[in-house]
């Protein structure tokens, strides 16, 4: 068997997780490492865009995203 531990929580933390859990057919490890996971790919989505922000705005990579996509375009060209 897996090594357990004991985190603490609200009465109410737990009773929602349990919630969740049953409507999913999961046990509670399972609801909470979804819920971790899926923060993870929101914390990277948020990384993203800040850089696809950062790059919009710095004309040499602006350039560099041109002569790219110029060059994907002529290769589909022929």
């Amino acid at each position: 068997m897996a090594d357990t531990t004991t985190v603490k929580v609200q009465t109410s933390t737990r009773d929602l997780l349990l919630q969740i859990g049953a409507a999913r057919h999961q046990s509670a490890d399972q609801v909470i490492l979804a819920a971790l996971a899926a923060m993870k790919r929101d914390e990277r989505r948020k990384v993203a865009a800040a850089e696809a922000r950062a790059i919009k705005d710095d004309p040499a990579d602006l350039a560099e995203i041109r002569e790219i996509q110029r060059d994907m375009a002529a290769l589909h060209e022929g």
